[in-house]
């Protein structure tokens, strides 16, 4: 082929699969599982936007989504554990843990 030659059809699917940044979530985790799932619609939608703009597979942003939603998760748990020890945390002791955290 040419230089000039317009690549066919497999041959963009393929540069454009390259061209996409990997998973952030899955890096480094090896092993994936295939799903089938039921989504609303409007979300599907957004995420897939979403994954277009940066140039991700829906399977990434999902994946990625779903590890951000099981780390906040547990991030709660650890809070509730906390203030069922402790008591609830207040508004003075959440700025200085802000404060402390930003430097």
């Amino acid at each position: 082929m040419n230089r000039l030659a317009v690549p066919d059809r497999p041959a963009r699917a393929r540069a454009a699969r390259q061209r996409r940044r990997p998973s952030t979530a899955s890096a480094g985790r090896g092993r994936v599982t295939k799903i089938s799932i039921t989504v609303d619609t409007k979300v599907l939608q957004d995420l897939k936007d979403v994954a277009r703009r940066a140039r991700r597979t829906l399977s990434a942003e999902v994946s990625d989504a779903l590890a951000r939603d099981l780390r906040q998760r547990s991030l709660r748990n650890v809070i509730q554990e906390f203030e069922t020890e402790h008591g609830a945390i207040t508004d003075d002791e959440l700025a200085a843990a802000r404060a402390a955290w930003r430097g």
